[in-house]
């Protein structure tokens, strides 16, 4: 399997039915061999599963809980591909961006590639004060732990398989994405990243899932947490 596509969904059904055509449209005309993993909820909450099957999707439900972080954790299991993107389900991200991550990444000399917002030609399309916050996490984020990115928490990216499959994650909720990328950095030898420029746009149905007060402790949690863990990298070093 050459590439596998992971989608946490939460309740998206209605935005499933618009991405995934897309999706295997895209992956088609790239011409390899694919799999496009939906992770649900641990009870199904929606007819997501209905909308997989007739999108040749692999329907999975999550395991561990309900959050972010155990839909992250058990697609990371479930995939079989040498690489793997993870991308929203809502319609924020674009499938057809996949083609230009696909192709940076064939170039070779990459670990990971990142879907931007915020380098030259990126964008986004959330209301102020989210851009506001974002723009202070990833600036924070970069600051703090010597990232050489300019989006540090955008979660649309291509990944290696067994490099992703070699670190153990704990955060819970959206932070995920930052630790990711922290261990990474912190454990691949001459890790290097690319950054292409993408469109965030908004959702396209329902609500988002997002806790404003949640999303802040979760973020100053996990800073301290991984700053333990940059500190123990380091000292192996």
């Amino acid at each position: 399997m050459r590439l596998s596509v992971i989608l946490p969904a939460y309740q998206e059904a209605e935005n499933l039915k618009k991405i995934l055509p897309r999706l295997n449209r895209t992956l088609e005309n790239i011409n390899i061999s694919y799999e496009i993993l939906v992770i649900d909820t641990i009870e199904p909450m929606d007819d997501a599963e209905t909308i997989c099957n007739a999108n040749r999707c692999r329907y999975i439900n999550r395991r561990g809980g309900n959050l972010y972080g155990d839909a992250m954790r058990t697609g990371f299991e479930e995939a079989n591909g040498k690489y793997v993107v993870v991308m929203d389900s809502d319609g924020s991200h674009n499938p057809e961006d996949i083609k230009r991550f696909y192709d940076k990444m064939n170039e070779g000399g990459y670990d990971l590639i990142i879907g931007s917002r915020y380098c030259r030609g990126g964008k986004t399309e959330n209301p102020f004060i989210l851009k506001l916050m974002s723009r202070v996490l990833n600036i924070t984020y970069k600051i703090v732990f010597g990232l050489k990115v300019e989006d540090v928490s955008d979660s649309f990216r291509m990944y290696k398989g067994d490099q992703l499959k070699s670190i153990k994650t704990e955060c819970d909720n959206f932070d995920i994405v930052e630790e990711i990328l922290i261990l990474l950095n912190y454990t691949v030898p001459n890790f290097k990243a690319y950054e292409v420029p993408i469109l965030f746009d908004k959702r396209a149905a329902g609500n988002s899932k997002r806790d404003l007060l949640k999303f802040i402790r979760s973020y100053l949690t996990t800073m301290n947490k991984l700053l333990k863990v940059k500190n123990s990298v380091m000292k192996r070093k």
